[in-house]
């Protein structure tokens, strides 16, 4: 039996369950944005996500590749300018240094949709239509690779600090593979710039 799950307006998940169990997910599980376009798509098994998933960006380009039985990254897609991501640590970097960056499995997309849906605008950010405050998106990573705070800085607003409540996610998008130094998982932060539509909604 085929279930069509609304994630956001534009977002839906389409997805086999069992005859006998519908909260069961079995085989292709697939997210669309719109009818056609494709943001993640892989197998269940018995609600047990396996073999190879593929993840991808608005512009229907490959962002990730993750191997759920091996629970690795096999394919991640380069940073680059029009990504905008920017990666910081807190510890001491030097040029000879080998580093890894902090990634969220799913990709620099999909994966962040579960953090960006958790923003709700506050009543004081009033937003006037055709204006887009700008917004960076800060996040820490411990070196286990856990979600350990979420701020988000509102530019035009005399940088405004907002704190968002981490604990409203689940374990699963709160997990991240942590940043590396020399082989070492070191602390880490993510920086997105994005900016604010008119409904006061994140976009990326």
């Amino acid at each position: 039996m085929v279930v069509n799950t609304r994630i956001t307006k534009k977002i839906t998940a389409v997805y086999h369950v069992l005859k006998s169990d519908m909260s069961i997910k079995q085989g292709l599980y697939q997210v669309k944005h719109g009818k056609e376009m494709a943001l993640a798509s892989g197998l269940y098994d018995h609600n047990k996500r396996i073999g190879i998933w593929h993840f991808f960006d608005l512009k229907g380009n490959l962002m990730q590749n993750f191997n759920y039985d091996q629970n690795i990254i096999t394919y991640e897609a380069q940073d680059d300018d029009l990504s905008r991501f920017r990666y910081l640590f807190d510890v001491k970097v030097v040029a000879t240094d080998t580093i890894t960056k902090p990634m969220k499995i799913g990709g620099r997309y999909f994966g962040y949709l579960p953090l960006i849906n958790l923003f709700k605008r506050p009543e004081w950010l009033h937003m006037d239509y055709g204006s887009y405050p700008l917004v960076n998106i800060e996040l820490l990573i411990s070196p286990a690779g856990n979600l350990a705070d979420y701020t988000i800085h509102i530019k035009d607003y005399s940088q405004t600090n907002l704190n968002v409540n981490i604990n409203l996610l689940n374990q699963e998008d709160k997990t991240f593979v942590p940043a590396t130094i020399n082989g070492q998982p070191v602390s880490s932060r993510i920086i997105i710039p994005c900016s604010l539509d008119n409904n006061g909604n994140i976009v990326l």
